[in-house]
């Protein structure tokens, strides 16, 4: 009996977390995508508005307080809110040298949609989430690396360069210097 107790607080434990992201929701910061609401990312010190972002319509915040994510190599972080005020798009910038640690990460969570060749002159690689997709930009010689988070059909209707046909408008070809 005493087995089967701690068995089930065992399980219960396992449960509770994992119970904050079911696995495949990418929710990078605590920050779900397509479903957290900019209004409720009031800003303060640690989260900056920096402007409207010219292509989804809403606001874009940038946190300042990274220290606390506790993700070695993160060097800016910045949330894009579309014209519903929903987050479209959280971009992650990191300092180069986190590079494998970061991959690692996204490699267990998420499936692997496709990587660029290693000899290749910008580096790409993209996963899928079950609220969106996720892309990692870098330049081979590069000092950093961009994790852009998207929310499930936002790369599709803002940005022309998305391999989605059905596009409703043309964008510019990256929010706001981010990507």
């Amino acid at each position: 009996m005493k087995t089967f107790l701690l068995l089930c607080a065992a399980l219960v434990a396992s449960m509770a977390a994992h119970a904050e992201t079911p696995g495949g929701v990418a929710a990078p910061l605590g920050v779900e995508l397509g479903k957290t609401k900019c209004a409720r990312m009031t800003p303060g010190p640690n989260r900056t508005r920096t402007g409207t972002s010219p292509w989804a319509g809403g606001d874009t915040l940038e946190i300042r307080n990274l220290e606390r994510f506790k993700l070695p190599g993160l060097t800016k972080a910045t949330v894009n809110c579309d014209n519903q005020d929903t987050v479209a798009l959280v971009t992650l910038n990191f300092d180069r040298s986190a590079m494998d640690d970061v991959v690692r990460k996204l490699d267990a969570r998420y499936e692997s949609k496709r990587k660029t060749d290693a000899s290749a002159q910008n580096g790409y690689a993209e996963w899928a989430a079950a609220n969106g997709s996720i892309e990692m930009l870098y330049a081979r010689d590069g000092k950093g690396l961009v994790v852009a988070y998207w929310a499930k059909g936002a790369k599709a209707k803002y940005f022309s360069y998305s391999s989605t046909r059905d596009k409703q408008q043309s964008a510019p070809a990256s929010p706001q210097g981010q990507l």
